[in-house]
């Protein structure tokens, strides 16, 4: 049964191709997009050479014609398919979304693997359905998951979503379940979000992020989010509360706001900075110490949070990313170059420094680089 279920994408995504083929015209209406990247990652170890690992990927998403309400969509990425066929190294197939989507009167309903995410512009979400799903303008893995959403709108700024799902893929087991549902209301130009999560039970071996966030965090958690404008200013917050019986509370804290100017006509700087102060009251002192590098009774995790993008011209554009933990002053150093090359190539040049103590949450040591390098290049069609 086990193996099976390892299989099950391939062969439900095989069931759905064949359906939509066997639809009058099916061939033809369906669309294929994706992304071909190429990267190199190279880490430079406090004290080490610089070590690197170059890997290619085949992002393809199948959009197949619509069957009355619903829409079926499938996409999944396969990691080092050349170097499988050519090295004999190891190729990994990820199901990005493979799911069916059906819009009835009253409400949305959507089957499968897909992606949710309740995040709202924020470089850090403490409230987010899966912790770390979208964080510092990228996505992780867990941001797609095997599940149900019921989504019931109440107007074009509003609505309820009702989420049940299995971070480590669908399972007869209950305790293998993940639940949460959120409200969404605009009022007077704000927008404002209250949820509820409850982490399963039993989480999936496989299930890297589950199995960290169970460790850290209790497995229930409510959350408010708002954001808005006030004069040129963007300004978010959130509020975050973790709890779970036998364990005590903790509490989570961010604050937010984004800003942008011109220089002149064509260039548009854009500014966001963040504050998020974290409890671990969960943790026992040396769980702190050793995951977090929190030192005697400091319960809390403080971090500044700061993003700054410049375009250089319509072609080419510069950002810097920065991390500082406001206890042990160690800070992550993250600029990126982007340009698009002819035929829509797009190349990315970036690099990540670690400045702090061997023994700071950010600092150069046995779990963390002095620095990281990375170049790609990507054709998105």
């Amino acid at each position: 049964m086990k193996k099976l279920n390892q299989h099950m994408p391939e062969i439900a995504a095989a069931a759905l191709i064949c359906l939509a083929l066997a639809l009058p015209g099916g061939v033809w209406a369906m669309e294929l997009g994706g992304e071909i990247q190429v990267n190199w990652q190279g880490n430079l170890p406090d004290g080490g050479k610089l070590e690197g690992d170059l890997t290619e990927s085949l992002d393809l998403e199948f959009i197949l014609p619509p069957m009355g309400n619903s829409e079926v969509r499938y996409e999944f990425v396969v990691t080092k398919p050349v170097q499988s066929l050519m090295a004999g190294e190891q190729a990994d197939y990820f199901t990005k979304k493979l799911y069916i989507k059906s819009r009835f009167d009253n409400f949305h309903l959507t089957v499968g693997r897909q992606p949710i995410s309740w995040s709202f512009g924020s470089l850090l979400n403490p409230v987010d359905y899966t912790l770390g799903a979208v964080a510092l303008e990228k996505e992780s893995r867990g941001k797609y998951t095997d599940g149900l959403v019921v989504y019931i709108p109440i107007n074009w700024n509003s609505g309820v979503d009702i989420v049940g799902s299995f971070p480590g893929g669908f399972a007869a087991d209950r305790d293998m379940m993940k639940w949460g549902i959120r409200g969404r209301l605009g009022v007077r130009g704000y927008d404002l979000t209250i949820n509820y999560v409850r982490e399963a039970k039993a989480a999936d071996p496989e299930d890297v992020v589950g199995s960290l966030v169970g460790s850290v965090l209790p497995r229930q958690r409510v959350g408010m989010t708002v954001k808005g404008d006030v004069g040129d200013f963007g300004l978010y917050g959130a509020v975050g509360r973790y709890f779970e019986e036998g364990i005590e509370t903790s509490m989570s804290y961010l604050v937010g706001a984004d800003y942008s100017f011109s220089l002149d006509y064509w260039t548009k700087v854009t500014l966001q900075f963040e504050y998020l102060r974290l409890e671990l009251n969960s943790l026992t002192p040396e769980q702190r110490s050793e995951l977090l590098k929190l030192e005697g009774s400091d319960r809390s995790l403080e971090l500044l949070v700061g993003s700054a993008s410049y375009p250089i011209d319509d072609f080419s554009s510069v950002s810097l990313l920065t991390l500082y933990n406001l206890d042990d002053q160690s800070i992550v150093l993250s600029p990126v170059y982007r340009t698009t090359l002819p035929r829509d190539w797009e190349l990315t040049l970036g690099a990540s420094l670690f400045l702090g103590r061997e023994d700071s949450l950010f600092g150069p040591g046995p779990l963390m680089p002095r620095a990281a390098i990375t170049t790609g290049l990507s054709w998105v069609f």
